[in-house]
């Protein structure tokens, strides 16, 4: 059987044909000036990665089935300035018929371009969680904000973190965009079933990555022709409170799985507590100013609940200073849903314990105060965003600190290529900081066991679990290396098809 039948059409009588033929928007594939191509697809789905295969960033993917078109995340490529610019080019598909987007988590490598969507004509909806739903409007917002900022910095005669021969930097979508995208969002508790067409039901479930991380269960198509396909998301760690640990889909068909850390094994004897203990005694006995640079939803929360550990066993001994605003709004959020944290640290929250909040806690909510923080030689923990040291409040700080050998800076988890964080984890001693040069005399610190993201072996746990396995994985969101690593994994511990597919390489299933 065909899987897609194209004809062209002449658009004068296309109105006609749809009409008589009872053909919806979704089998419209292209159009061009004089013919639109229409598909007839079977109902056997076929899945294509518009993005993420063979990176880490920049998630997308298209599942169609029946006469369906799901998108499932649309995220940003992050990375050096030319990666940056492939931002402005959304996935080529045509937007206007897809019939809804399905995102995992609000992460902006996963949700940073849905607000571009509108624009290109897409009509319908954006289904998440609960949880994701509370933090995206203001994420976006804030992303909008960002954008103009530096388009402005660059009109009035400065390129902050641009090459020298830069054209004017990216501004993927404005304020009044982001608002249209919160208007957009339906959010689906965990485990209810939406109809999202007649030929795809949606189903989402704990993915232990971060607050309201889901898996994307799909029930494609009827009957023979019917499909089960499970997006993973990303895999959340077993290792990273306060969320729990994700558990195993029941079943699978065909299984999108990302592959972040596909190549890596935490190491047996990371113990990032006794690691962030010896830096708050060596801060304390030596007056130094420790920087963490933050993501501001999931490595913020990380840190708070392992700081406040310190604090409960007395060996903080300097103030946290919170200056992320982002991020201090998404810690709000995980208070809101402490019934996804593992079960002890839920019945502590549940008891009017916050796993979070410790006495030594202080938030910076204006710039004022930030000043007041560079100028004072008290030793602090100073958290801040982004953590890829790409923009955000953190690069203040770093122009300051990292000149400075009394100060030091703690990188934790994964550093994306091409970024300041991934210069700084390789021990560069020059560096550019929003395009000034910089020598770095400050201390550079990995934490080992501190990314969000499952390792190898946690993610072929995670699949071995599932009961009813699947017969196909796709591989996406993962460096190419780390998914042959991966793939090895996989294909050592059972007979399953492993596929790690180019971009926009359709594989019907």
């Amino acid at each position: 059987m065909l899987s897609r039948m194209e004809i062209l059409v002449p658009m004068e009588i296309m109105d006609s044909i749809v009409t008589e033929m009872s053909f919806n928007k979704s089998m419209i594939f292209k159009k061009s000036t004089r013919y639109t191509c229409l598909f007839v697809s079977s109902a056997r789905p076929a899945i294509t990665l518009l993005g993420a295969a063979g990176e880490v960033t920049g998630s997308c993917s298209l599942v169609e089935a029946g006469r369906s078109r799901i998108v499932v995340d649309c995220g940003m490529i992050r990375g050096s300035w030319e990666d940056e610019q492939r931002n402005l080019t959304l996935p080529k598909i045509d937007w206007r018929w897809v019939d809804a987007v399905v995102l995992t988590h609000v992460h902006l490598d996963h949700c940073g371009r849905l607000a571009m969507l509108f624009r290109h004509g897409f009509e319908g909806h954006v289904y998440c969680t609960p949880a994701t739903a509370e933090i995206l409007p203001r994420l976006a917002k804030s992303s909008a904000r960002l954008q103009r900022t530096k388009l402005a910095e660059f009109h009035a005669g400065g390129k902050p973190g641009l090459p020298e021969d830069a054209e004017e930097p990216p501004v993927l979508f404005s304020e009044r965009e982001a608002q249209l995208l919160a208007e957009r969002l339906r959010p689906i508790p965990y485990g209810l079933t939406e109809q999202l067409t007649e030929d795809v039901m949606l189903r989402l479930e704990p993915a232990g990555h971060i607050v309201g991380a889901g898996v994307v269960h799909l029930e494609c198509g009827t009957g023979t022709e019917s499909a089960r396909v499970v997006f993973s998301g990303d895999v959340g760690s077993k290792h990273v409170p306060p969320m729990a640990a994700p558990l195993s889909p029941k079943a699978a068909d065909i299984l999108v799985l990302e592959s972040t850390n596909g190549g890596r094994v935490r190491p047996k004897d990371a113990d990032p507590d006794a690691q962030l203990a010896a830096i708050a005694a060596d801060a304390f006995s030596k007056n130094r100013r420790v920087l963490f640079p933050t993501f501001a939803i999931g490595r913020a929360q990380n840190f708070l609940y392992r700081f406040a550990k310190l604090s409960r066993a007395n060996k903080l001994h300097v103030p946290v200073l919170f200056d992320a605003p982002t991020a201090i709004f998404a810690t709000g959020v995980y208070r809101r849903y402490s019934e996804q944290y593992r079960p002890e640290l839920a019945r502590q929250a549940q008891a009017g314990d916050d796993p979070l909040d410790f006495d030594e806690l202080h938030y910076i909510s204006k710039r004022r105060e930030m000043k007041e923080v560079k100028r004072s030689r008290e030793p602090a923990f100073v958290m801040a965003g982004s953590g890829f040291c790409d923009g955000g409040p953190i690069m203040e700080h770093l122009r300051h600190g990292l000149p400075n050998p009394d100060y030091t800076v703690v990188l934790g988890g994964f550093t994306a290529p091409d970024t300041l964080s991934r210069d700084l984890a390789n021990g560069e001693r020059e560096v550019s900081v929003e395009g000034t040069k910089i020598q770095v005399e400050a201390q550079i610190l990995s934490l080992e066991g501190m990314s969000g993201h499952a390792d190898g072996g946690t993610i072929v746990d995670w699949v071995h679990g599932i009961q009813d396995a699947p017969s196909i994985i796709m591989l996406n969101h993962g460096e190419d290396e780390a998914r042959l690593a991966l793939a090895k994994r996989l294909e050592a511990v059972r007979d399953w098809r492993v596929l790690r597919t180019a971009g926009e390489e359709r594989v019907e299933l």
